[in-house]
């Protein structure tokens, strides 16, 4: 997984912007920054997916998109769970 408590940085305002730090922190076979393509060979998501969480156009993704973002971009839901809304009580 991403070391996610080793960045230096602050975390990103939102989702997308995490996301996409994350995805640039990696790199491909090809020992380059990950792109989009690799990562949607790495977690079965779109391209165009992929690049809509990134941007912010989807805020409120489904479990099983959840699901593979954590897979793909190699991250624990405690990484993620930060952007999501707190339940209602």
């Amino acid at each position: 997984m991403a070391n996610v408590n080793d960045c230096n940085e602050e975390f990103p305002a939102t989702l997308a912007g995490f996301l996409r730090q994350m995805r640039l922190k990696q790199t491909g076979e090809n020992g380059k920054r990950m792109s989009l393509t690799a990562m949607h060979r790495r977690c079965g998501l779109s391209v165009p997916v992929l690049s809509k969480l990134e941007t912010g156009r989807v805020i409120d993704p489904s479990g099983s998109t959840i699901k593979r973002i954590l897979a793909g971009y190699q991250l624990s839901f405690d990484d993620v769970a930060r952007y999501f809304p707190n339940p209602k009580r």
